[in-house]
């Protein structure tokens, strides 16, 4: 078989004038994008969306699952509600955040059962700098829905890790005592320097 120098040519710039290959199943409809060195899946478009924007740039994901969250409050019952969600009914349930210096945090994403639209799942990162001072990056908050879900906060300007001047933790709650809302985790998404 040959390939005329026309035919590579035309193949080298369409690859390279797409930072992002795109893979379908037989129906036509996209299941994953690959970019910044992440596959995403379809829920993932906003994250997709700033990877391809800067193509250069390595990204990562930070997931903690609400199962491995401690309440922040003495007063705050929390209750393992299954496949690693908790309900938190009273006060934030906290994580520690432990990701590189100088990384620069893109978003964050709040994983949530909510099936009453009375209540709600609300998540920040939140930078503690040791002398009572707090900044936090959010919310994202849950939305009504038929079972298990999640929603996205693009984080802009992005904010850049100082692990010598500042802790950073993810805060979650819910806004009410439903039981058919649950916390599920959180997740950032980062690039690295």
């Amino acid at each position: 078989m040959k390939l005329s120098i026309q035919m590579l040519s035309a193949a080298f710039a369409l690859v390279l004038a797409s930072p992002a290959i795109a893979q379908t199943s037989g129906t036509g409809q996209v299941n994953s994008t690959t970019a910044g060195g992440i596959t995403f899946g379809p829920d993932d478009a906003a994250e997709a969306a700033a990877a391809q924007a800067n193509p250069l740039a390595t990204f990562k994901y930070y997931f903690v699952p609400a199962s491995a969250f401690t309440r922040r409050a003495s007063s705050n019952v929390t209750t393992y509600v299954s496949g690693g969600c908790i309900q938190a009914k009273s006060d934030f349930a906290v994580s520690d955040i432990q990701i590189e210096n100088g990384a620069s945090i893109v978003g964050l994403r709040v994983y949530y059962k909510d099936t009453d639209a009375s209540n709600s799942v609300t998540a920040y990162v939140t930078a503690y700098d040791g002398s009572g001072t707090t900044t936090d990056y959010g919310p994202v908050s849950s939305t009504a829905q038929a079972g298990y879900g999640s929603v996205y906060f693009g984080i802009d300007p992005n904010v850049v890790v100082n692990n010598s001047a500042n802790s950073y933790v993810f805060n979650v709650m819910q806004s009410g005592p439903s039981a058919t809302t649950a916390i599920c985790g959180a997740r950032l998404f980062y690039s690295i320097p």
